[in-house]
């Protein structure tokens, strides 16, 4: 039963990062002229969202604390994995979008 639970739940994150990645690459690709800049890049966050959901849902039964003392490991863990992913998409992802971001936002 645990077998079965658990081979659903990896399909279920595997689904999630290549649905990300679909969404990216399609929105972000041919489809790109279709939409305004300010709505591509309030709608990056989705995939974004989707692939740090399946990535972490992934990596979850690796780095799962197993008692008190590394909860602050664990922590750290996630949190580094977090902010990497999310330098990805501010520094790589959202400049190749709009190049002058500042312009992009209406500001």
């Amino acid at each position: 039963m645990d077998k079965i639970k658990k081979s659903t739940h990896n399909k279920i994150y595997w689904i999630l990062i290549v649905l990300s990645l679909i969404i990216g690459i399609s929105i972000y690709g041919p489809l790109k002229d279709e939409f305004t800049l300010q709505f591509l890049l309030f709608f990056s966050g989705l995939p974004f969202f989707l692939f740090v959901i399946g990535s972490f849902g992934l990596l979850w039964p690796k780095i799962k604390p197993d008692g008190e003392e590394i909860y602050i490991k664990h922590a750290l863990l996630i949190g580094i994995l977090f902010i990497i992913l999310f330098f990805i998409h501010v520094w790589i992802i959202l400049p190749r979008i709009c190049p002058d971001f500042g312009s992009c936002l209406g500001v």
